[in-house]
């Protein structure tokens, strides 16, 4: 096997469901401790770095995947190489972008870029979990930019879409079914909102990954059938951009719903980096086939939102958390000296 492919090959054999990255992290740990790297692990977080000083341009993915799910033809945790491609589950997301990305830094340790450091960030708990680069960043130090590590297809994302979650609970008033007129129904209510909520036109568009969207996407009401429900509680997926702050989506929310509006989480905020930010000219000068779009998906850039940062990776997204995961193997070993490129394009710049 080829080198990427041999890694690859390693980290998919491990079930590192989010939770369970011990084992992964200490055999990559180990891996890289082989290859001459200093590797510092805390829990279920390694960092290796090359450089001693100046501005810092940050390699981040995760090692942790979804759980299996049905529809498996093979062992999800025995990696199968045909045609091609590895399938098992994370060889999509994002094992194949933790490979490269540590092949790369082999290169770089043996011919280090001048006047700049590179960390190397495999972490726990993205799919699932606040354990992973959200705790472990203070560790890494400061850093100036970054490159996050999901399948992409090696294009850039200069942009993603935050999120917020919010929960909306009807009031109504109980009573027998057989009498509907003496009771007030929270179904009626919360049909209503659903309604409106899904007839609100959001602008601005973002250039880059289109308008907001907002979709109710569970609800909960009744305990019997002969009771009508005085509460109907509703969960609202909104996947936020730049130019329309959660606060703004909130109160919009609530004016036009009669029901109680409650925020989930908001923690993860929309994130873009500007054309012109020398971290995407150095993306555009090693990868010029690459071209610059929106995710709609989340990752740990949500984390770096105070610096810099593209998403970029081998795979495609669409096969992420799907029965018979695969990854096209010619694509991870590009992606290796895509990496390179970056970092060396990013270095030069910061010389500059």
């Amino acid at each position: 096997m080829k080198p990427a492919t041999s890694l690859l090959h390693e980290l998919v054999s491990f079930p590192s469901v989010s939770g369970d990255e011990y084992a992964i992290a200490e055999f990559l740990s180990g891996w890289l401790k082989a290859r001459g790297l200093p590797v510092h692990l805390d829990d279920r977080n390694l960092a290796a770095r090359v450089g001693r000083e100046g501005p810092t341009l940050l390699l981040n993915s995760h090692l942790d995947v979804v759980p299996v799910g049905e529809g498996w033809a093979t062992d999800p945790f025995v990696p199968l190489v045909k045609d091609g491609r590895m399938f098992g589950r994370g060889s999509n997301d994002a094992k194949a972008s933790v490979a490269a990305m540590a092949l790369a830094m082999t290169r770089l340790a043996e011919r280090p870029p001048e006047g700049v450091q590179v960390v190397f960030a495999a972490t726990c708990e993205e799919e699932r979990g606040r354990g992973g680069l959200e705790v472990f960043l203070p560790q890494l130090g400061h850093i100036d930019a970054a490159v996050v590590g999901e399948p992409t297809g090696l294009h850039p994302a200069v942009a993603q879409n935050g999120l917020l979650i919010l929960e909306l609970f009807a009031r109504g008033k109980a009573g027998h079914a057989a009498r509907p007129h003496l009771a007030k129904n929270a179904i009626d209510i919360a049909a209503g909102d659903v309604a409106a909520l899904h007839g609100l036109q959001w602008q601005p568009h973002n250039p880059h990954v289109g308008p907001m969207t907002l979709a109710v996407t569970q609800i909960e009401a009744g305990r019997a059938h002969n009771v009508i429900p005085e509460v109907c509680k509703m969960v609202v997926d909104i996947r936020t951009i730049p130019e329309i702050p959660p606060e703004v989506v909130v109160e919009r929310v609530r004016s036009v719903v009669q029901s109680e509006v409650r925020v989930r989480s908001d923690r993860f905020r929309p994130v873009h980096t500007p054309h012109e930010d020398r971290l995407v000219e150095a993306v555009r000068e090693a990868h010029p086939e690459g071209a610059a779009f929106g995710s709609p998906t989340l990752s740990d850039w949500a984390h770096l939102a105070h610096i810099p940062a593209v998403k970029l990776g081998p795979g495609l997204s669409e096969v992420s958390h799907t029965a018979n995961e695969w990854v096209d193997l010619a694509e991870v070993e590009r992606a290796v000296g895509v990496y390179e490129g970056i970092v060396r394009a990013w270095a030069r710049s910061a010389a500059a």
